[in-house]
C-alpha cells in the first residue's frame, strides 16, 4: 500500500478521506484589501485548515482530483503579479513571513518569480481557478507490518496456551 506524508508522519492512504475542495480565487479577501502589506497568505495545507478546521498538518492536498489514490501533494497558488502555479502543498513564500503583498511596489514578473513574489493558496487576485482537493486523516490508523507480526505471534501463543490447557483438562479426567 502506498504511503502518504501528512505533516512529519507517514501513514497509509487508507486512513485519508476527502473533505472538500476550493480554488485560490474562492477567497472573499482581495490582495489589495489590506495595504500596505496585503492580507495573510496561506499554504495549501493552511488554506485547508482555515476552510475545513483543524491544523495544517492534518491535511494532504492534491490538484489531481478527489480520489485518495491520485494524491500528488501539490496545491494551486496565486503568485502576486503573475497568476496561477502549482507548488508543493506546504510551499510558503510570504511577504514579511506572513502576507500576500505588498499591495504596491511588488516585483512583478522579475526573474524567478516563484522565489520573489508572495504566493497564497487562498486569495482573490488573478482569477486562479485550479482546484485544490483536501484530504484529512480519518483517525483509522493502519498498523505497520511489525505490529501485524506481533499480533499474529500473540494470537499464536494464545492458541498454544488454550490447546495446552485443554489437553491437561482431558488428561485429568
Amino acid at each position: 500500500m502506498a504511503a502518504a506524508t501528512l505533516g512529519s508522519a507517514t501513514m497509509a492512504n487508507a486512513s485519508l478521506v476527502f473533505v472538500g475542495s476550493w480554488t485560490p480565487y474562492d477567497s472573499p479577501v482581495s490582495w489589495a484589501s489590506q495595504p500596505p502589506n496585503g492580507p495573510l497568505a496561506y499554504t495549501g495545507q493552511e488554506a485547508a485548515a482555515l476552510l475545513f478546521g483543524g491544523n495544517a498538518s492534518d491535511y494532504v492536498i492534491s490538484t489531481a482530483d478527489n480520489q485518495v489514490a491520485n494524491i500528488n501533494h501539490l496545491s494551486w497558488y496565486d503568485v502576486i503579479g503573475v497568476g496561477g502555479n502549482q507548488f508543493a502543498e506546504n510551499y510558503t513564500n510570504k511577504y514579511l513571513g506572513q502576507f500576500y503583498g505588498p499591495t504596491s511596489g511588488y516585483n512583478c514578473c522579475g526573474g524567478a518569480y516563484a522565489g520573489v513574489n508572495a504566493a497564497s493558496a487562498y486569495i482573490h487576485d488573478n482569477g486562479v481557478t485550479g482546484r485544490n482537493y483536501a484530504f484529512r486523516d480519518d483517525g483509522g490508523a493502519v498498523p505497520e507490518p511489525a505490529t501485524w507480526g506481533l499480533m499474529i505471534m500473540g494470537f499464536g501463543l494464545s492458541g498454544v496456551a488454550l490447546r495446552s490447557r485443554r489437553r491437561m483438562a482431558i488428561a485429568a479426567i
